[in-house]
């Protein structure tokens, strides 16, 4: 079971738990009122997009047997204006270093992840339009 937990510590600042007691602060940012000393909750969810999604790649790419040797995912996003303020389209973009990477089989292992296996790329598709970009570098 999944499971989060945050407790109000004053001002615009909460302590946060998973369900196996590891610790996030959270704080909104300056421009947005809070002393900025924690992760901005808006960002979770890109933050977790990036893990979920970069979990899958590299786990399918070491099953089609791509030698990757180094991996990067960048989530960017902006939010939308008013209430409530969604997010206004993501871009994920990958980096994938690597020996002899197929471009084809990198393609495949992202578009395998986009549309059957990252569940916070589903929810989140939903909501708004996700595009990404993929760039290979050889090592």
């Amino acid at each position: 079971m999944l499971e989060a937990k945050a407790v109000w510590k004053g001002k615009l600042r909460f302590d946060a738990w998973d369900s196996e007691g590891r610790h996030m602060p959270l704080d909104a940012s300056k421009a947005g009122g809070g002393d900025g000393d924690g992760f901005r909750p808006a960002e979770l969810p890109l933050l977790g997009l990036a893990g979920c999604t970069g979990i899958d790649v590299v786990e399918i790419l070491g099953k089609m047997r791509q030698t990757v040797t180094g991996f990067e995912v960048h989530v960017t996003s902006k939010k939308k204006e008013g209430y409530p303020a969604g997010y206004d389209g993501i871009h994920i973009a990958y980096t994938v270093r690597g020996k002899g990477l197929d471009p084809a089989k990198v393609e495949q292992a992202v578009k395998l992840s986009e549309e059957k296996y990252c569940t916070v790329g589903q929810a989140l598709r939903k909501a708004t339009e996700i595009t990404h970009t993929v760039t290979l570098v050889e090592e």
